[in-house]
């Protein structure tokens, strides 16, 4: 599951998204240089290989540890992109090919703007199809639909096996785990005509998943009035109802959290105005976390997936000391917010060299922020809080955990 949502206001584009996956699939966030390839040379996507490209553009990924692709991120060229789960009633493709994580990567490493990433996806998508397991620790497949966002415009991309539609996204728009498109697209390999969302969607999947409730609520948020940062902020770290804590699961909010028979966990989050600043957590519960300013070059991430895992891997043992119980919360969530409030001052005030640098200062706030109440966890053990499903859930998910990356 996840939400991603794109914004045009006054000249300046805005996109952000949701990471939903496995509560113990680690999300990492690297950066990945330019570079200049070799004729002849290859590449090894998650499950299939392809011809390297020429040129590969400088990205940032936000990823699952596992794929070669990317759930979301952003190129040099102020171009974003994220891809969704939708699902096909008509079934998946059996063999392995590319997933949408990579082709969200293939795109943003050859493509500058928003249409030709969208056209690249279906070059790619057309040739090798889309196909294998998409999940971390159990079986599942899907189809994927794309926001594509540059400075000057946006693009949906809808996706049922090898077939496909192109629309043009509004100035405020979000997509789901739903699909979008009636007749009214702008390019298809459909006959023309065709309802694509009535022909091709599960119902009840998607039902399910809660889908048109998120993509309904993360649209009205971004869409409102007063500063879009904040308001993508509020968006993506909002829940159902009040009543949905971190001890509480909800397929319904955009801020996902597990611990129920259905629905995934969001393990990662970001949002910024393209090709200006960005905003990330590279850690789960965007409700937890603070989301750090980062420049469009993005100097203060890594480039090597270690460094990423071992960041991740640190938030996310605090998070499991506030589930349990182990630290003051209320304490916590007052400083949290100083601290994010801090952070959105910096990120308005800096441009160039500025940000770099007060993207470094917030950084090492938010890493002794994080040493600050790890110790204050002290070593308490990890005793879920909840209802029974979800401290089974959970216990079991964190016993997992304590071993999965040694």
């Amino acid at each position: 599951m996840c939400d991603t949502v794109y914004c045009k206001r006054d000249g300046r584009s805005f996109f952000g998204k949701n990471s939903d996956r496995s509560p113990n699939e680690a999300h990492l966030m690297i950066r990945c240089p330019a570079a200049d390839h070799a004729a002849g040379e290859t590449v090894r996507a998650t499950y299939v290989s392809l011809p390297q490209a020429e040129h590969t553009h400088a990205c940032v990924l936000l990823k699952p540890v596992w794929t070669w692709g990317a759930e979301m991120g952003w190129n040099a060229f102020g171009l974003a992109v994220g891809n969704e789960a939708v699902f096909n009633r008509r079934g998946y493709e059996r063999r392995e090919g590319l997933l949408g994580m990579d082709l969200v990567r293939l795109a943003l490493e050859r493509c500058t703007t928003a249409k030709q990433a969208a056209e690249c996806i279906v070059s790619l998508l057309v040739r090798y199809g889309q196909g294998g397991n998409c999940a971390f620790d159990k079986t599942f497949r899907y189809d994927n639909a794309f926001l594509l966002a540059d400075p000057g415009e946006a693009w949906i991309l809808e996706t049922a096996g090898r077939e496909w539609v192109l629309s043009r996204a509004a100035d405020v728009q979000a997509i789901s785990n739903c699909m979008h498109a009636r007749a009214d697209y702008v390019q298809s390999s459909l006959a023309p005509g065709t309802d694509y969302k009535r022909t091709f969607e599960n119902r009840l999947f998607t039902a399910v998943a809660g889908a048109e409730r998120r993509k309904r609520q993360a649209s009205e948020i971004v869409g409102g009035e007063g500063d879009v940062c904040e308001r993508f902020y509020r968006a993506l770290t909002s829940h159902a109802s009040d009543r949905v804590t971190c001890n509480r699961s909800s397929t319904a909010s955009v801020c996902m959290h597990a611990g129920n028979a259905f629905g995934d966990h969001t393990t990662g989050s970001f949002f910024g105005e393209l090709g200006a600043c960005y905003f990330v957590t590279g850690a789960s519960f965007p409700c937890l976390s603070l989301y750090k300013p980062v420049a469009p070059s993005a100097s203060v991430l890594p480039e090597d997936e270690k460094t990423a895992l071992a960041y991740w891997l640190r938030r996310e043992r605090l998070h499991r000391h506030i589930m349990s119980g182990n630290i003051d919360t209320a304490a916590y969530f007052r400083r949290r917010a100083e601290l994010q409030r801090s952070f959105f001052e910096a990120a308005r005030k800096a441009r160039g060299e500025a940000l770099e640098r007060a993207s470094r200062l917030c950084f090492d706030m938010e890493e002794q922020f994080v040493d600050e109440w790890l110790n204050a966890a002290g070593g308490n053990p990890f005793r879920i809080r909840g209802g029974p499903y979800f401290r089974a859930y959970w216990q079991k998910k964190t016993r997992a955990l304590e071993h999965l990356y040694e």
